[in-house]
């Protein structure tokens, strides 16, 4: 991507996994800038090279490193939007993109903040970005150019997939990728405490667990078959396999991922009607 002056204002899980992300991937440090909350955080972040400063120690930190940007990514927590917003308006270049994060807060309401600016962009991403191996949906104001969308899908694209999609699709998005990983992980939990009731070692469990996970994600990868077909390879006529599939199915699995994804979205919903 072109070398643009970035600044990721919040550094929290999201944010830091992308700023990580974009380290790994030999983006070059003195382009790279960043708030943290902590002076702790800050010192860090310093220590890799990074220009960074911290919200507790200098008040005004968001504002001082966002003035020089050409690219912003907001990496607060939605509840946060708003002010730091309101904190940045006077400071951001008018044709800086300004790329938000935040889980259910709107276009209309980033644009209700900076006004004259035109190239704001909407994201999910998820947190395999840390590893080079993340997804991010995307979507820009109507008012974006061209190049401010290209230049947020670059950015997103060096940690990962990036997926365009509609403002009305991206709380669904949120829901199966940004919420993903934890997703993942909750099943994998499960998984190692049912191993481990079976009297294997919590290590033996994490071994058969997750050596499967990986294992398979590899081989769906590298496979043009629809996962129902990688399936049902390893699914013989009347054995364990298919008895312990039909048991997922009589407990209506499917249901449940569907009212967990409608849970997730109704929240981002809720999260963007109290930041209108």
């Amino acid at each position: 991507m072109e070398k643009l002056r970035i600044c990721f204002v919040g550094t929290g899980s999201m944010g830091s996994a992308i700023l990580h992300g974009l380290l790994a991937s030999g983006y070059e440090k003195k382009l790279i800038s960043a708030t943290t909350k902590s002076e702790a955080s800050s010192f860090k972040l310093r220590e890799l090279g990074i220009s960074a400063l911290a919200t507790d120690t200098s008040p005004d930190a968001n504002q001082l490193l966002v003035a020089d940007a050409q690219l912003i990514v907001l990496g607060v927590k939605p509840y946060q939007i708003n002010q730091v917003l309101n904190q940045i308006s006077e400071e951001v270049n008018r044709e800086a993109v300004v790329i938000s994060m935040a889980a259910g807060i709107e276009l209309a309401t980033i644009s209700q903040s900076l006004p004259n600016h035109k190239n704001l962009v909407r994201t999910m991403p998820n947190t395999p970005a840390l590893v080079g191996k993340g997804v991010t949906g995307l979507v820009g104001a109507a008012s974006a150019s061209k190049d401010a969308i290209e230049a947020a899908s670059n950015l997103f694209r060096t940690v990962g997939e990036v997926v365009e999609v509609s403002e009305s699709q991206i709380n669904a998005l949120s829901a199966i990728s940004g919420s993903g990983p934890a997703w993942i992980m909750y099943i994998v939990e499960q998984w190692e405490k049912v191993a481990i009731n079976q009297g294997f070692t919590a290590e033996q469990a994490a071994t058969l667990v997750r050596s499967t996970l990986v294992g398979s994600a590899e081989l769906l990868a590298s496979s043009d078959e629809d996962p129902a077909v990688l399936r049902k390879n390893v699914t013989s006529p009347g054995g364990t396999t298919e008895k312990l599939i039909a048991t997922l199915e009589e407990a209506e699995l499917s249901k449940l991922f569907e009212s967990s994804l409608e849970a997730a979205v109704k929240r981002a919903r809720e999260i963007a009607a109290s930041n209108d």
